[in-house]
């Protein structure tokens, strides 16, 4: 009997071992999942909220832009960062030497904190000949409202 006892026991032993062994494992697993899945909603969660900052970012310049073909350079003028105190005054003169835009594209944009960078291309018109410009980088900043703004002067 108890030869017979100690053969279950000895039988027993190493598969409760192995049971324990397995929820332990299970437990580590669960628990590193949960900080896995942690790590990636917030990556997900940053990942829309920069895709974000960037359509706003993308948006300021497409509207910058719209503004410049129509050559309202009033309306063009409140998409500026002006942390140079330039007046609209000044702005006009700059922008009087500006050929004619005809049309834009914007084929990237990246942002990395309040600092966005918009590629573009455009085409513009002097003396009634078109000339294409490709990959011209645009610098846009947030100015102190968290809004963006053309990087002119700089």
């Amino acid at each position: 009997m108890y030869i017979n006892n100690f053969k279950k026991n000895l039988i027993t032993f190493p598969l409760s071992i192995f049971l324990v062994f397995i929820l332990i494992l299970s437990l580590c697993l669960v628990l590193t999942s949960c900080s896995q899945i942690n790590d990636l909603k917030s990556n997900i969660l940053s990942k829309f909220s920069g895709e974000k900052e960037a359509d706003k970012a993308v948006k300021t310049a497409k509207d910058f832009f719209n503004t410049l073909i129509k050559k309202d350079y009033v309306g063009a003028y409140q998409y500026i960062y002006n942390n140079k105190n330039k007046t609209f005054d000044d702005f006009k003169n700059e922008m009087k030497n500006v050929t004619d835009i005809i049309s834009f594209e914007v084929n990237w944009v990246e942002v990395k904190n309040n600092i966005a960078i918009v590629d573009i291309d455009f085409i513009d018109s002097y003396d009634g000949e078109e000339k294409i410009y490709k990959d011209m980088q645009v610098s846009l900043i947030k100015d102190e409202d968290e809004n963006w703004k053309i990087n002119f002067w700089n």
